[in-house]
């Protein structure tokens, strides 16, 4: 199976996107990036569609409010020619047992459903908290994929996996083909996230997750950039391309 080609979650250059989203965007082009991961669809700011656009690059994941605001986030996403529309948080307190993550499922698998009449798929994105809370004897992210329809897909967040408590590589195997896209994002999982570093120089086991899931898509991502510049984001970059050539 042929690995898609690796995205940036614009959440990493947020900051950057605000003060020149159009010099922003041409950066990322210029690192080799053919792909973005927007984020808070569907509020995203004219500038930055105009950008993405401008540079012919595609937007096959995105991030947004699919359950809150489903229409319109599906109207945007349309829009944008994302193929995946994935919610990127719910409340840490729907984690904490089966009647409450099977509500999470419920949401999901009814947008869905509305989302397959536009072509569109619906995903989940992980944090630290539906790893390290554990229900029925396995982490509640996996509780909420057996109580999904099978249409729901994930993205795994590696870095918030590892600060889970988990191995991340074992929670990618475990969703299978359901894993579509996997942040590549390394540090110390017990630290901060000021503390995160380029791909390949933190302790995310990074390369065994990747292997575990060679039909996912890398998105690079940074909660917080270290260093000046974007230069970490090409340094991750350039690594994810030595480890599967995306």
């Amino acid at each position: 199976m042929t690995r898609p080609p690796m995205s940036v979650q614009l959440y990493t250059v947020r900051d950057h996107l605000e003060a020149d989203a159009a010099a922003t965007i041409e950066a990322l082009a210029a690192m080799g990036f053919t792909a973005v991961e927007p984020f808070g669809l569907p509020d995203l700011a004219a500038p930055v569609r105009e950008a993405i656009a401008a540079h012919g690059l595609a937007t096959p994941t995105a991030h947004g409010s699919i359950l809150a605001r489903s229409a319109e986030t599906l109207q945007a996403a349309t829009e944008l020619g994302v193929q995946t529309i994935i919610e990127p948080y719910q409340d840490p307190a729907r984690f904490n047992d089966r009647e409450s993550i099977a509500a999470v499922a419920a949401e999901l698998t009814a947008a869905a459903e509305a989302a397959a009449v536009h072509g569109i798929a619906v995903g989940y994105h992980n944090h630290g908290f539906e790893l390290s809370s554990s229900v029925d004897g396995q982490p509640a992210l996996l509780v909420l994929a057996e109580l999904t329809d099978p249409r729901v897909v994930f993205e795994l967040d590696a870095y918030w996996a590892a600060v889970g408590g988990v191995d991340a590589a074992e929670i990618a195997t475990a969703l299978g083909d359901r894993l579509i896209a996997i942040h590549v994002k390394d540090g110390d999982p017990s630290g901060t996230v000021e503390q995160q570093v380029p791909a390949g120089h933190g302790t995310v086991p990074l390369a065994e997750v990747l292997a575990a899931a060679p039909h996912a898509r890398p998105v690079v991502e940074f909660d917080i950039i270290p260093g000046e510049g974007l230069d970490a984001i090409a340094a991750s970059a350039r690594w994810v391309t030595e480890q599967v050539g995306a």
